[in-house]
């Protein structure tokens, strides 16, 4: 077999420049999926299914990669959604979705799930919109007990180009219940400076902190300057082609912890329902 079958797509030969790309069906761009990297936990089912995942580290979920213990990275493309979740160990796992930050994909669905704190089982019943019956405000998730976290989370689907690992770019990182506070953080220096987002680069890092059932290790965020010229070349045609597309990541389940507000003992106050 000719050894062109595999030659890099940076070394094609002359003849293969002649075919331009063509559409391959009627696929459209809903059906791009993202490879994933998940910050491991003590219970990360990686741990289990394979020898190089080791928790705080990173870990890339196509490539089954472990990328080490920080990342350095440039931020490409957002999104802000909501997701209410399952309790953990329903295997419906994630219930509904409002891709767009705002509306439920699917409206006026019923659901019913078993939580604990709890003693009877909770019916969740969506409108239109996610704030229309405050599934996104704290006392939500387990209605009467007004410290009970909120039943939609807010997520953070933040699309990732890796300088030091190109051949593993794009990935997703997502930050939702006890990630949300770092990327407010982050989005909050990303916005402080003068320069395209994709021009700026930063340290993923990984620190551990203590939940409502141990510790477990959350996302940090760190400035680390600014790309050269050729990488900002890159990361902005990724940028030009994420932009307005859907995609999706390729594994979506939550990495952090719930808030522990609640579990804490503390009321909610009027900043916390603001920042979910």
């Amino acid at each position: 077999m000719s050894n062109d079958m595999t030659t890099r797509e940076d070394q094609l030969p002359d003849y293969l420049r002649e075919f331009a790309k063509e559409r391959i069906g009627n696929i459209d761009s809903s059906d791009l999926v993202i490879p994933r990297v998940k910050l491991m936990q003590a219970l990360s089912p990686e741990l289990i299914k394979f020898n190089n995942a080791k928790v705080g580290t990173f870990w890339q979920t196509i490539a089954s990669e472990n990328m080490g213990e920080e990342l350095l990275a440039i931020p490409i493309v957002i999104k802000k959604i909501y997701v209410l979740w399952a309790p953990r160990g329903d295997d419906r796992m994630i219930l509904a979705r409002a891709s767009d930050g705002k509306h439920w994909d699917v409206p006026d669905l019923e659901f019913t799930v078993k939580r604990d704190g709890s003693p009877t089982p909770i019916t969740y019943r969506l409108g239109k919109t996610v704030k229309e019956n405050g599934m996104d405000d704290f006392g939500s998730s387990i209605p009467g007990d007004p410290r009970s976290i909120p039943a939609a989370s807010l997520t953070y689907n933040m699309l990732w180009y890796f300088p030091e690992f190109p051949e593993l770019s794009p990935s997703v990182i997502i930050n939702t219940r006890s990630g949300v506070a770092p990327m407010r953080q982050l989005l909050s220096k990303i916005e402080a400076k003068s320069v395209a987002h994709y021009a700026q680069m930063f340290t993923i890092g990984a620190v551990q902190q203590q939940g409502p059932k141990g510790t477990f290790y959350n996302y940090s965020y760190t400035g680390a300057g600014f790309a050269d010229k050729e990488t900002c070349s890159i990361t902005k045609a990724l940028y030009d082609k994420y932009k307005e597309v859907e995609w999706k990541a390729s594994e979506e389940s939550a990495d952090t912890p719930d808030s522990d507000s609640f579990r804490a003992g503390r009321q909610p106050t009027e900043a916390d329902n603001q920042k979910y």
